[in-house]
């Protein structure tokens, strides 16, 4: 499953890579305000950390899941907080595309390839929650493990469409930063 998403967003930045001309297109015809892509920048990063952070304690749950020994109680202790961390991802997203028009077009474009990945990680986080409630007995059906394992896997996909994104947008600017520096000499 990790080779499944370390393949996907491989190939997100190879087609980034490719196309640089479409990322860099400027559908609004002005350049968007240093000060402002720089904020967005470090929302963007902390967003970031808070996926990964969501991610690596999707793949503990995952473990637990695993793991038939397991006290429900260790469940509910890492849904309560996957749910708590993700309605923080929402409420950072929502203040991402509120300042969406202000970004780079590779900020724009991380700040609209979240939205769905945070959605469905929720509707995952909502049903494994749903079915703990149920009976803890449904701790070791088959339906609860998949569920646990379509979270996770929604949480990698979301810290690493994110992470490609704040990467390729880095660099770029430092692109930017290098050829200012050397007259734009196409290094």
């Amino acid at each position: 499953m990790r080779y499944k998403n370390n393949l996907l967003a491989s190939c997100l930045m190879a087609a980034m890579i490719a196309s640089p001309a479409a990322v860099k297109a400027d559908t609004n015809n002005s350049a968007p305000d240093p000060a402002s892509v720089r904020e967005i920048a470090d929302h963007l990063s902390v967003f970031e950390q808070q996926a990964a952070d969501v991610s690596r304690n999707a793949g503990d749950l995952l473990n637990l899941a695993r793991n038939h020994r397991t006290a429900w109680e260790s469940h509910a202790y890492y849904l309560n907080n996957l749910r708590h961390d993700i309605n923080d991802l929402g409420r950072m997203l929502s203040e991402l595309e509120q300042a969406k028009p202000q970004g780079s077009e590779t900020q724009q474009m991380a700040i609209e390839r979240a939205r769905p990945h945070l959605v469905a990680l929720a509707a995952e986080t909502t049903e494994a929650l749903d079915l703990l409630r149920v009976g803890n007995r449904n701790l070791r059906q088959t339906q609860y493990k998949e569920t646990v394992a379509e979270l996770s896997s929604q949480a990698d996909i979301l810290y690493q469409t994110v992470d490609t994104m704040v990467d390729y947008h880095n660099a770029d600017d430092r692109l930017d930063k290098l050829e200012a520096a050397h007259g734009g000499l196409g290094i």
